[in-house]
């Protein structure tokens, strides 16, 4: 039974990691394969459904939507970029806030506002995109093991160990993972000038699109000049009017609420325009129409009372002067899709991007995660339960409409939990993970330092080859065995795994902050492998000396 065990294991690790099979798959096939031979009882093979860990992880994502959605990040993020004069200078000014937010929320949205940042970066001041992107997205992964909440395989590890008896808080990490965090932006600052040196291809694109941006009162821009916040001049767009009262004046004029800002855009221009929170725009949707062939007209009889607004179509005409061309495309928001489908001119529509941000809802936003952070820290309510309740109230307070909070769930990752789980069931219940507890035990003979750097090389390899969901779930239960057997902490050893999960540095496919800034930095698999093999070898060095002094210390008290 462990042979077969061992078989099924082996089998969906090397199926995730030839990239052939989805994930999702190979972990499908083995929940299948391992409840009809019995490996493991079914209701522990679906206990990932349940889990403390996995509920957090949808809660959080969910959480993180809602921060993103008030646009709070977007605004730091330009805040800290404003002033910088090289890529050293923009690392050096990102690297605690950062680090900070990936602590307290999925990495993801972070990366993602990062990147086109540093192309405007790029663009604007001739600051290397290069040497920014890769890395700042491996200081936020570093950063997300600090916490438990800060990445999803340590929310896998503590829900994985829990019924083992072995609790792991939101600080359990931290004093192995900061250590290496720290060492980790030392060298990600120190080597990138060096490796990463080159530009990325640019496409410079015409900016012959037309968007005229309505300012509400509650917008942030009011009282204040275009330059101030860096929207008059980019690569995407530029500022050409400010419209009052059918007046249009120079662009370096003060913002009033009921303004008409005129910009020349790229397409990309538009839906970045969209995505500021600048403006006070109302809660609403960006799509892309294309006329059908009975339209005529102008531009402006799209729009309907309360209904449709036209933001953008190609043209150098004010949109109200605008002919309609059947063919053409515009961006058009609307309050409700169905509006859409009921305009007869619309021959077909997608969406071009999602709700507009609304940060008058920032401090509710805040305060929940806040609030989430604080109970769970604090052990006044479980982190799971914590999560979910602030998840909740991004709905309840209307940061997020329920059907946004439903589309911040990445039910891929989600599901390779649920099937990660099942893999470690399969460790455990066939007996695999004691046979391997008990073979790195005769292997290391006792020794606390061999049995860190055997925990540390294996779990920087199995992260590199396929998932951190599926290293995570293999290499808890073992722990916990090996620590049994040799009488240490356990949380130092799950520590320990949570932080080397983190070193997927190498593998461009291994993490997917790597694959959001892989295109826009112009980066190859060899620029990963060349840059992340310092990074990785820094690492594990600092991970095995800090793990084994905090175990010698723990032994000693």
């Amino acid at each position: 039974m462990i042979y077969f065990a061992a078989l099924v294991v082996l089998a969906t690790l090397i199926a995730m990691a030839s990239g052939r099979v989805p994930a999702v798959l190979a972990l499908a096939a083995a929940i299948c394969v391992a409840g009809i031979t019995g490996l493991a009882p079914v209701p522990n093979l679906l206990a990932g459904l349940s889990n403390g860990g996995i509920i957090t992880v949808a809660a959080m994502l969910v959480i993180a939507k809602g921060i993103v959605h008030t646009g709070a990040v977007s605004r730091v993020t330009w805040a800290l970029l404003s002033t910088v004069s090289s890529a050293q200078h923009a690392v050096r000014r990102l690297a605690l806030p950062i680090s900070v937010g990936s602590g307290l929320m999925n990495t993801t949205p972070i990366v993602a506002m990062l990147v086109p940042a540093a192309k405007e970066l790029e663009q604007n001041r001739g600051i290397n995109a290069r040497e920014v992107l890769l890395p700042v997205a491996h200081i936020t992964t570093l950063a997300g093991s600090v916490t438990l909440i800060g990445t999803s395989s340590n929310l896998l590890i503590a829900g994985i160990a829990a019924p083992a008896g072995v609790d792991m808080t939101m600080l359990s990490f931290a004093p192995v993972a900061l250590p290496v965090a720290i060492v980790g932006a030392v060298i990600v600052y120190l080597t990138a000038p060096l490796m990463l040196r080159g530009q990325g291809e640019t496409v410079v694109a015409a900016r012959d699109w037309r968007v005229e941006i309505p300012v509400s009162g509650k917008a942030l821009a009011i009282g204040r000049v275009a330059a101030d916040f860096g929207i008059d001049q980019t690569q995407q767009y530029a500022l050409d009017a400010i419209r009052r009262w059918d007046a249009d004046l120079d662009p370096s004029a003060p913002i009033e609420a009921g303004d008409t800002l005129v910009f020349s855009a790229t397409e990309g221009g538009v839906t970045a325009l969209w995505g500021s929170p600048l403006f006070g725009l109302a809660e609403q949707r960006l799509y892309r129409v294309s006329v059908g062939s009975g339209a005529n007209g102008t531009v402006r009889d799209f729009e309907t009372d309360g209904g449709i607004r036209v933001i953008a179509a190609r043209t150098s005409l004010p949109l109200r002067d605008t002919e309609v061309r059947p063919g053409a495309t515009a961006f058009v928001t609307t309050p409700r899709k169905s509006l859409l489908v009921d305009q007869p001119e619309v021959a077909i529509f997608e969406k071009a991007a999602g709700l507009s941000p609304q940060p008058a809802k920032t401090a509710f936003a805040l305060a929940i995660l806040v609030a989430v952070i604080v109970s769970a820290s604090f052990g006044l309510v479980a982190v799971e339960l914590a999560s979910l309740t602030g998840a909740v109230l991004m709905v309840v307070t209307g940061i997020l409409t329920p059907k946004s909070a439903v589309r911040a769930l990445d039910w891929n990752v989600l599901f390779i939990l649920v099937g990660s789980v099942a893999l470690g069931a399969i460790v455990v219940e066939s007996g695999l993970a004691a046979v391997l507890a008990d073979a790195i035990g005769r292997l290391a003979g006792g020794s606390m330092l061999l049995v860190v750097i055997v925990f540390a090389l294996t779990t920087a390899i199995v992260t590199n080859l396929v998932t951190n969901a599926a290293a995570a779930s293999i290499l808890t239960p073992v722990a916990i065995g090996i620590a049994s057997e040799l009488g240490i902490n356990p949380v130092a050893l799950l520590a320990l795994i949570g932080t080397c999960i983190s070193f997927t540095f190498i593998n461009p496919f291994s993490h997917q902050s790597n694959l959001m800034v892989m295109q826009p930095g112009g980066y190859s698999s060899a620029s990963f492998a060349r840059f992340g093999i310092p990074l990785v070898a820094g690492s594990l060095v600092t991970v095995v000396v800090v793990t084994y002094l905090l175990l010698h210390l723990q032994m000693r008290v």
